[in-house]
């Protein structure tokens, strides 16, 4: 039990970490920032999202294949996905293809670390199940 308490609070840092260089108080900025990272290197990038990576190395060492932890795997998956195809339309100058509202559409702060609170819940269900 202390194992998974580790496990999931370990997460948690990761994706506060993740929020913390993501946050903008608009969309627009928040876009802005994935597109500066991802220009600093793919590398870069991809090393940002140090919580897909962690996920990915629990699944494998613990076996983890339930819905819990396929439902964060599938979201983590999705995530990476669609900034990467945000940042491939700005470069192409055609983000409205892919984000149809408007970038001054501002965010509330707490909005920013819903997923501090989702994706910890889920690995917890994901190991108690």
């Amino acid at each position: 039990m202390n194992e998974i308490i580790i496990y999931v609070f370990t997460l948690a840092l990761f994706e506060l970490y993740e929020s913390n260089w993501q946050k903008a108080s608009t969309i627009g900025g928040m876009v802005t920032n994935i597109y500066n990272r991802y220009r600093q290197g793919i590398f870069r990038f991809f090393f940002s999202q140090p919580s897909f990576i962690y996920v990915l190395y629990l699944g494998i060492a613990y076996d983890l294949t339930n819905i819990w932890f396929l439902t964060i795997l599938i979201m983590k998956f999705m995530d990476i996905s669609y900034k990467l195809v945000l940042v491939k339309k700005i470069e192409e100058n055609k983000i409205e293809e892919v984000m149809p509202i408007p970038p001054t559409i501002p965010i509330s702060p707490w909005m920013s670390y819903l997923n501090v609170i989702i994706y910890p819940v889920l690995l917890t269900l994901a190991f108690l199940t």
